[in-house]
């Protein structure tokens, strides 16, 4: 999926009105034709502006001939990408910023100007995607032509897969873009933390921004619970329209400190949870081996919702998604009827298998500890018999979160496989044992498919197991290699095997 600038008017470049603001510039001409914008350099054409940006593994800059060779007009990068590119002796005009992603998001606005009316943010560590799902399922319910942007792609009348759970700025703008041709006039994202710190959601104009939770993740980029925070707060800070309002779960400390942040930017605030004080509020839960039931209290009136979904932690999303679709306009009265009718999310607490005696097999993408916490209390509450867990842990990511989530599971399910999550270029053996350090209860196998298969056998009428780490995922990461794998398929292909069923 390639941004097509083919269709959208070229650019001169003292219309941008960013070089007042460069740190410095070299033999740049105010009167350069722009044709396109990109940060990959095997995707510069003639004319095009090539982002030389810092990364993980490298810098952009050192792909400077390269975007020069296939006709760069002008390079933009941070001091440090302008010293190597003049290493490299290259006569090209340069810009360098502070802060050249920023620009990256203005000028990719500035060629994909159009933005659908309603766009909604969520952001937070878990529940983003569910919530983004069930304000798209609600608004199709109400006929409305809506699309999501997030980490199971964008789904709507736009159905493309994504490499991040928030797209790169110039990928994002451009759907955005397409969206609004093809009619789509309200449009769901998840804002991803990495999504907001690198700038990739600047320049969208968000009507409602929504805040989930706060709980550890990420730690091998932001290296504090602080930083992750600050991240997060930057969608209600910067990206919220002036008459906007944020919509915030206030069941944890960070909801309280982000609704003193939104107050202070005077937006319209609904508080969501089972505080007290929240504006729509959890006032008790039952639970069942098909769903749930929760009464909540909303406008001064109480009413009972029946969901089609597991885990208690579902309650919020639901509120989270009350909450976003009132200050969007929506009638409360509707919404409220349409709830009983909302579906499980892929890879999020989805029940995917049953086996004959009835136990049955869930696949959630839980991958922090205070997600894999939550799911294990929460299913318990739905079944009488044993709570079986199989998961693992992903490789070049937050190595203190293994022990954490290896004491998790132990406390919280009654049997505990450990399998390979995607181990990247880390031993799969050592993060597995690093995990099984912290529960030694638990059987190691490092083949996911053996272990969900193993997982799935051991089930009893009345158990439930849940496949944790990779939710959605149709892979599975081996050093610099993917290869298919599906938790949900690879379910149902072990209950057709045990149990004799067709698939």
């Amino acid at each position: 999926m390639i941004p097509n600038f083919n269709a959208v008017p070229s650019i001169k470049l003292s219309d941008l009105n960013i070089i007042e603001n460069a740190l410095q510039t070299f033999n740049v001409q105010s009167e350069i034709i722009l044709l396109g914008v990109s940060e990959k350099s095997y995707l510069i054409q003639k004319n095009f502006v090539f982002f030389a940006l810092s990364g993980t593994n490298t810098h952009g800059a050192k792909f400077t001939a390269d975007a020069v060779s296939r006709g760069a007009s002008l390079v933009i990068s941070d001091t440090e990408g302008q010293k190597i590119i003049e290493s490299l002796d290259l006569k090209v005009p340069i810009c360098v910023f502070r802060e050249p992603r920023e620009v990256l998001s203005s000028i990719a606005a500035s060629f994909f100007k159009a933005q659908p009316p309603c766009l909604i943010g969520v952001t937070g560590t878990n529940g983003k995607t569910s919530v983004v799902h069930y304000v798209k399922q609600i608004w199709d319910l109400l006929g409305e032509t809506t699309a999501s942007i997030g980490t199971t792609g964008t789904n709507g009348l736009l159905d493309l897969p994504l490499e991040h759970t928030t797209p790169d700025a110039i990928k994002l703008h451009w759907l955005l873009n397409q969206m609004v041709n093809r009619g789509i006039n309200k449009v769901a994202i998840e804002a991803s933390s990495h999504g907001l710190e690198q700038k990739r959601l600047h320049g969208i104009k968000f009507l409602v921004g929504a805040f989930t939770n706060l709980s550890r993740d990420h730690f091998d980029y932001h290296n504090s619970m602080e930083s992750y925070f600050k991240s997060k707060s930057i969608l209600f800070d910067r990206l919220i329209t002036e008459n906007g309002g944020a919509v915030i779960c206030i069941d944890d400390d960070y909801g309280a400190r982000m609704v003193e942040l939104v107050k202070s930017n005077d937006f319209r605030i609904v508080t969501v949870g089972k505080n007290r004080i929240a504006d729509i509020r959890v006032l008790s839960h039952s639970f069942h081996a098909r769903g749930q039931e929760i009464k909540i209290s909303w406008k001064g009136e109480q009413h009972v919702l029946s969901l089609d979904l597991f885990g208690g932690f579902q309650a919020n999303n639901i509120l989270l998604t009350l909450g976003i679709l009132s200050m969007c306009g929506e009638n409360a009265s509707k919404i409220l009827n349409l709830v009983d009718k909302l579906k499980p999310v892929p890879g999020r607490m989805e029940e995917v298998a049953v086996r004959k005696n009835g136990a049955k097999i869930f696949v959630d993408y839980a991958h922090t500890p205070d997600a894999l916490e939550v799911a294990l209390r929460s299913i318990r509450l739905h079944f009488m018999g044993q709570i079986h867990l199989v998961f693992g842990a992903g490789g070049n990511r937050d190595i203190g979160k293994r022990s954490i989530m290896g004491e998790i599971a132990s406390n919280f399910a009654d049997n505990v496989i450990i399998t390979d999550d995607n181990p990247r270029n880390e031993n799969p053996a050592t993060i597995r044992s690093q995990i099984k350090e912290f529960c030694p209860k638990a059987l190691d196998i490092g083949d996911r498919a053996e272990a969900i298969l193993t997982g799935i056998a051991k089930l009893q009428k009345g158990d439930a197991l849940i496949i944790a780490g990779k939710g959605h995922e149709k892979t599975q990461t081996f050093a610099d290699s993917s290869f298919p794998f599906d938790d949900a398929e690879q379910a149902s292909l072990s209950v057709q095997a045990l149990d004799g069923q067709p698939l």
